[in-house]
């Protein structure tokens, strides 16, 4: 499946609902941001529903504390503007097809800094040009979920 295949109706169904959530990462993640390395930022509203995704491009390889640094503003937009709202984070990047330590250090500063502000993160999910995969506390231990999709 791909993002041509959502149904009419996603704009009313929350972001993590699981027969929507990859294809939805694929219609907001753009080829160029996979090829050449983004954040992805959806906020959603109290319901889960998609409010704004916001796009950092030109991610480089940072350090954990410059993580943090950069989901604060995130953060920020949703304690501002979506009382009771909650973010999906997705990193966007080339190279291999499963999950790196990277992404593991992302995703473990994601949980770090939205706890630490109160914001629920309801999702993370890593997208590379060919494929879109959610992770879950299991696949940042190491292991694979299996919600993906694979692009051609």
């Amino acid at each position: 499946m791909t993002f041509h295949d959502l149904p009419r109706d996603w704009p009313t169904r929350s972001v993590t609902d699981p027969d929507i959530f990859v294809d939805l990462v694929d219609l907001i993640v753009r080829d160029q941001d996979r090829h050449q390395g983004a954040l992805v930022a959806l906020i959603c509203s109290a319901d889960g529903r998609l409010v704004q995704p916001v796009v950092v491009s030109d991610i480089p390889v940072l350090a954990a504390a410059e993580r943090a640094r950069t989901l604060n503003p995130l953060i920020g937009a949703i304690l501002a503007h979506v009382p009771g709202g909650s973010l999906v984070i997705v990193v966007a990047r080339p190279g291999r097809r499963d999950t790196i330590d990277s992404d593991r250090e992302w995703h473990e500063s994601a949980i770090r800094v939205c706890r630490a502000a109160g914001v629920q993160l309801s999702a993370f999910a890593v997208a590379t040009p060919t494929r879109i995969w959610r992770m879950d506390d299991k696949t940042a231990a190491g292991l694979e979920t299996s919600g993906e999709l694979g692009v051609a």
